[in-house]
């Protein structure tokens, strides 16, 4: 079997390529854009790296032609929901037309293929309480532009499986933390901040945002996994919830990894770290997951924030 990974040097592309390798079987293929920054926990070792940017279309094709997979995970993408605040447009693009373009040539060259397409519940925007835990019945009403270019490229997905059969599977993610996870995201700021600390390179006060909002987190060891049983298990053209079932207050998380430091700390609320339009509670049902597949989380949060706190420990910037 050829397994190719767009996007592989990513966090989430990083812990999903070891997996592979773990599952064995398979020549794994993976690309990388020449300004993309290698995520610290992924191993090249036994992978054919290809250099690629999603937005070249003749790029795109060429490699598909060259390759022809059993099987595609396209986890290249613009994940920073703070930043596409700044880069809608470059948001989209990436996003969308990368999307475009590679089931482009999956149409036209290897139309027999599986394609993986993770998705995100921010495209979900903003959910009655009444409506938790979230089905995938729910209505997307994305709030910003990660969220509303993350529905887009759903909609291609179901386009080009609705239209020509292609074998599209689609997630709507939830958020999700782990070793390796780079700052910028919740869980990876905490840890990173809390590591600094105690190694005396920063005053013992943490920077936060938000810490009212609730979140559905899974561990992105558990997320990668859902991944590969989609593509095994899973339904072509059907959307799947990739989540724990359960929120928890940030404020939660900040007492867990706070806890697991002897260091005296304190925090602050940093309004530059507040989102413009943010949701204040998101739990999904994975039920629809679970059925298709079998899948169900293994790995506790509390045992991912140590190990993002031992990352950081281990890794300081």
């Amino acid at each position: 079997m050829k397994i190719l990974v767009t996007g592989i040097t990513g966090f989430a592309g990083a812990h999903l390529a070891a997996l592979l390798k773990q599952q064995g079987g398979a020549e794994i293929h993976g690309t990388k854009h020449a300004s993309a920054r290698m995520s610290p926990v992924f191993d090249s070792s036994g992978i054919v790296m290809h250099e690629l940017d999603m937005t070249d279309m003749a790029g795109v094709s060429a490699l598909v032609i060259s390759l022809r997979p059993d099987i595609i995970y396209h986890m290249a993408a613009f994940v920073s929901v703070a930043r596409s605040f700044e880069e809608p447009a470059r948001t989209f693009e990436t996003n969308v037309v990368g999307t475009i373009h590679l089931l482009e040539a999956v149409r036209k060259h290897c139309p027999e293929i599986k394609v993986v397409i993770p998705g995100s519940a921010e495209s979900y925007g903003k959910v009655d309480p009444e409506s938790m835990p979230i089905k995938e019945s729910q209505p997307l009403r994305a709030r910003h532009p990660y969220g509303m270019s993350k529905a887009s490229q759903e909609m291609v997905g179901l386009y080009y499986h609705e239209a020509f059969g292609l074998k599209t599977y689609l997630t709507r993610s939830f958020h999700y933390t782990g070793p390796g996870q780079p700052a910028g995201f919740v869980c990876s700021d905490f840890a990173k901040q809390i590591s600094e600390i105690e190694a005396g390179k920063k005053e013992p006060v943490i920077s936060v945002g938000n810490l009212k909002a609730k979140r559905d987190f899974l561990d992105i060891r558990d997320v990668v996994r859902s991944y590969t049983a989609i593509a095994d298990k899973g339904r072509p053209g059907a959307i799947y919830n990739v989540c724990r079932g359960e929120s928890v207050a940030i404020s939660d998380i900040l007492d867990m990894l706070v806890g697991l430091s002897s260091k005296e700390i304190s925090i602050k609320v940093d309004p530059a770290k507040l989102r413009p339009v943010d949701v204040p509670d998101f739990v999904g049902d994975n039920a629809l997951l679970k059925g298709d597949t079998g899948w169900t989380p293994e790995i506790e949060l509390s045992r991912s924030l140590g190990d993002v706190l031992s990352f950081w420990r281990g890794n300081p910037a």
